[in-house]
């Protein structure tokens, strides 16, 4: 309990400060004692309920969450600071063999996600059956959609501005609708991933996370 008092403190200090000052609006905010903050408009809690869902079912490393809270239409995320090396920075310093184990290790990590079953059946959504957080599609949650064919619907939507209508009839006539739904992480980039030397450390990141069509991985990385 007293741990727990000592955390939502640092997040309501935080918070007031960026709320009556203006002093930041970082995303991510290093703070003593080992700690980050991650501030967004976003819904926290479906990330820190992805990391301990990922940390109780998978090997995939991920970060310590100990606090999610919000205050004056904020979310904070409170972490323990990941001690390792952004992969984007780290690969061009890695021997091949370094390389190589990291490789391995990500290609375990996507199968253990994939071989998990979702609980809302063909529905395409976030892990708890919540709205889906998907910036290649909007800057506001979207979904759930109940199921591929209506995900690939909003696609088209999305779409709208950039292409005319008959391009965007073709396209969707060509989509598959019965993909196998996995948990994907939805962001999967080098900048999200900590090394030291050759091996993952975390992975961090997870408010794009969901249940999506298996392909859907691929097509965020």
């Amino acid at each position: 309990m007293f741990l727990a008092a000592i955390l939502n403190i640092y997040i309501w200090i935080r918070a007031w400060c960026i709320y009556i000052f203006g002093i930041s609006e970082a995303r991510i905010v290093l703070l003593p004692f080992g700690l980050v903050l991650k501030v967004t408009t976003q819904n926290i809690a479906h990330e820190g309920h992805t990391i301990e869902f990922v940390r109780k079912h998978t090997s995939i490393p991920v970060p310590c969450v100990f606090v999610a809270a919000e205050w004056c239409g904020r979310k904070y995320l409170l972490m323990k600071k990941v001690e390792g090396d952004n992969l984007e920075w780290a690969w061009q310093h890695l021997d091949a063999e370094q390389r190589s184990n990291i490789v391995l290790q990500l290609r375990s990590f996507v199968l253990q996600l994939r071989a998990l079953r979702s609980p809302h059946g063909p529905a395409v959504c976030g892990l708890n059956g919540v709205t889906c957080i998907d910036s290649r599609i909007s800057s506001q949650p979207v979904g759930p959609f109940p199921n591929e064919s209506a995900f690939n619907d909003g696609l088209i939507v999305a779409a709208k501005l950039h292409l005319c209508d008959e391009i965007l009839a073709d396209i969707r006539s060509r989509m598959r609708n019965d993909h196998r739904i996995a948990l994907t992480h939805g962001d999967l980039a080098p900048r999200n991933i900590f090394v030291r030397g050759g091996t993952v450390v975390a992975v961090i990141d997870w408010e794009e996370s969901g249940w999506y069509p298996e392909h859907w991985e691929f097509v965020k990385a």
